[in-house]
Parts: C-alpha cells; structure tokens; sequence
C-alpha cells in the first residue's frame, strides 16, 4: 500500500492545485482587462455613472516615433442632473518622458460616426496623473472620450503602461497642480522647438506671454537657471485667484500638492521681473522671449552627432593593433558633423575599450568610458554645457587625453608615438 501513497498525494496535488486555479481564474478581477470591454458603475457625490472602456482600461504598448495608441471610453449619465468627473491615468510606467496625448470627446450616439473634438491637444504625460478634470456629461445622455497616446521618441520605442479610472472630480488644489503641469510641458516645448536653451545666463518667462489656453487665469513668471544649460532649473512664482507656487523649484516636470500654498495677495501683486530675478542672480536676467531658434544646438543634435562620430571610430577599431590609440574625430576619420575632439581607444587587451572626448563647442562629453558605462542617451548626464576650460584640461590634445585616461605611450591612427 506504502509504494501507492506517494503517487496518490502527487495526484491529489495536482487536482488541488487546478481546482485552486480555476477558482482563482473564475474570480478574477473584472473590472480590469488589456483587450476585453469593460463597464464599471462609478459614484459621483451620490450618482452613479456607467462607464463603459471599449477593449478595456488598461494600457500596456511600445510606439514608435510618430505612432498612435488609442482607447474609447463612453460615459452614460441616466440620472436628471449634469455630472462633473475626472479622468485618471493610474499606475503608469513610462520608458521616457516624450509620449503625448490628445484627449477629445464626443455627444455622437453613433460610434461609427462620432466626430471629437479636441480637449486638450499634445500634452506631455510623464506619469500617474489626471488627464483631465471638470468634465460634464449632461443628464439623461451619453458622451464619449477618446484619449490617444503619440510616440515622439525619434531614437527608440516609448514603452506605456497604465489604468484609466473615471471619477469624482479633482480637488481646487489638484486643479491648479494640473494646470502648473501643462504650463511647465508648454514651456518645454518651445525650448524644444528652440533646439533648447544653448546659452549660459539666468532667464525670466512671463508667463502671460505663452498660450493663454494653456496659461487660463494664472500670472507671475518662471525664472529658468541655465548657467548649466544641459540641465535647466525651473522656480516657479504662479498664482491663481486662491493659490501660488512662491519661488519653487520643479524638478523632473512634477510636483506634490503639498507644495500649494493659500496665495499672498501683498506678495503676488509685488511680483516683477527684477524682483524675481534679484532672488538668484546680482547680475541681469534676460528675458526668455529674445532667445532664438539655433539650428546647432540641442542635447538631442549633439547627441546623434556624436553617435554618428562613435560608430565611424568603431568601424576603423578593427583595423588597429592591440595598442592604445587617441583619434582625432575631425582627421582620422570621415566626419560630415560639426563634432570635434578625440576618440581614445584601448585595445591592449585585444578587445577595444572607448573613451570619449568629444563637443560642438556648445555640449561636451569629457572622460566618458563608454564600454564600462554603457551608450549615452539625449537625457545622459553625461552631455554636459561645454566648458571651453573644463574641455581643455582633459582633451586640449592627443597628449592630454591619453593621460587623462590614465595610459601612456598612445598611439596615433597611423602608429606614431604620440609626444
């Protein structure tokens, strides 16, 4: 009987265990799906309201520069009055900060011939937030929205993933987060469209001066530190009717509600450019208007210029011995870019290792061990405001660099010692 009990267990095992399985799967929760419809009831202050997310609420896509993701949700209000709610965007992962959205709705009953209008349009979505608030569906309808996510990752797939969640709606103090938010994105993206800020200073923005949909009813200015320009500072003084942001750094394009304070009616009102600027700077400030476009400029042209200068090092890397050789990316070899500066490659140990020296005399890589630290990105730390002194002291010359590195007795590319 012994030598059948083992057996028998294991059998009984199994069978638990898929029981188990099937009751876990059975009871799963259905109110969540990747790819199935779903309906939830939402309370609103009491009402209830029907959400309906077509092929589901949750998100989880890779898109390409220029490619769109799209996701219906459709909202019935059966009650007898207009009902305000929210649409959230919870538990969101992001592999980099360029998606955008478009969020546009719909009173069109039929879905095959809704039209939508714009919401709000290319905004830059970085994390768990509130697309959108003071949404109204009128009594005894239905209205739909539709949220669509763009890739603008021109180097690689923006990865997404999230939950969308209709509810009560935001708080004044979460109204005012939100719409900090989508004046710092704004205000982003004329840098961007600048080829960013490439110029050492402290500028101020008015921010009556920017769209005055995306401003609505705030005032006061942002005062930008770019004396490191690759990485700029952001402080706030904007106000609404009933609350301010007063002197506050944004850093990595979010903050918490706590940071709001009741606003300072005397303190608001003496807000001026000189006095915003006196905080950070004994020296004049220069107005962020008078900046312009340069077309050489940006972390992002530098970064795929010196990309197109790496691998072109890395294609002659074959070709050398088992030696240590400083390259001169302007002489040794074809370089059609405006990035100037050298290439040290270690090949005593056979396989070659790369350290980079290299800047447009606007951005700068200096001292980079790029096979032990892995690629730069457009967003590395190590693209850095060029410094024509800092430069020099590693990367004057061939000599420079290969001390710098810790070598000595490099090589030219054509084998020469270099003095």
């Amino acid at each position: 009987m012994k030598k059948y009990l083992i057996p028998i267990i294991g059998l009984l095992t199994i069978v638990i265990v898929l029981c188990t399985s099937v009751f876990r799967f059975d009871n799963r929760d259905s109110s969540v799906s990747y790819d199935k419809d779903i309906t939830v009831d939402v309370d609103i202050d009491g009402e209830m309201l029907k959400v309906f997310y077509s092929k589901g609420n949750l998100v989880d896509e890779k898109l390409a520069y220029g490619n769109k993701y799209q996701k219906i949700i459709t909202i019935e209000n059966n009650t007898d009055k207009d009902l305000s709610y929210a649409l959230a965007f919870n538990d969101v992962q992001l592999s980099d900060d360029k998606l955008t959205y478009t969020l546009s709705y719909s009173y069109d009953a039929d879905v095959r011939e809704q039209v939508f209008l714009d919401i709000v349009k290319n905004i830059g979505i970085r994390g768990s937030d509130n697309l959108a608030y003071n949404l109204v569906v009128a009594k005894k309808s239905k209205m739909s929205l539709c949220v669509t996510f763009m890739g603008n990752n021109e180097d690689a797939e923006t990865m997404i993933k999230g939950v969308f969640e209709v509810k009560s709606n935001l708080s004044e103090k979460d109204i005012f987060r939100r719409d900090v938010l989508n004046i710092h994105s704004s205000l982003l993206g004329k840098i961007n469209s600048l080829n960013g800020i490439n110029e050492k200073g402290i500028f101020i923005v008015n921010i009556n001066s920017m769209d005055s949909n995306v401003v609505k009813d705030f005032k006061g200015f942002i005062l930008i530190n770019a004396n490191d320009y690759s990485d700029p500072l952001f402080y706030y003084y904007v106000s609404n009717e009933k609350f301010m942001l007063y002197n506050y750094n944004l850093k990595n394009s979010d903050f918490e509600k706590k940071y709001i304070k009741d606003i300072d009616v005397n303190l608001v009102n003496n807000l001026s450019f000189n006095g915003v600027c006196l905080d950070h700077s004994k020296r004049a400030c220069g107005d962020f208007s008078n900046i312009s476009y340069n077309a050489l400029g940006g972390k992002n042209n530098f970064y795929k210029n010196s990309s197109v200068v790496i691998n072109s090092v890395k294609d002659i890397a074959n070709n050398l011995g088992n030696s240590v050789y400083v390259i001169d990316v302007k002489s040794d070899i074809s370089n059609n870019t405006n990035v100037r500066g050298y290439v040290l490659i270690n090949k005593s140990n056979g396989s070659p290792e790369y350290f980079l020296y290299l800047t447009n005399d606007i951005y700068m890589i200096s001292g980079y061990n790029l096979t032990k630290l892995g690629d730069v990105n457009e967003d590395s730390k190590a693209i850095r405001a060029y410094s024509q002194s800092s430069f020099n002291l590693s990367s004057e010359n061939k000599s420079k660099v290969c001390n710098f590195s810790g070598f000595s007795g490099c090589l030219d590319i054509n084998n020469q010692l270099i003095v």
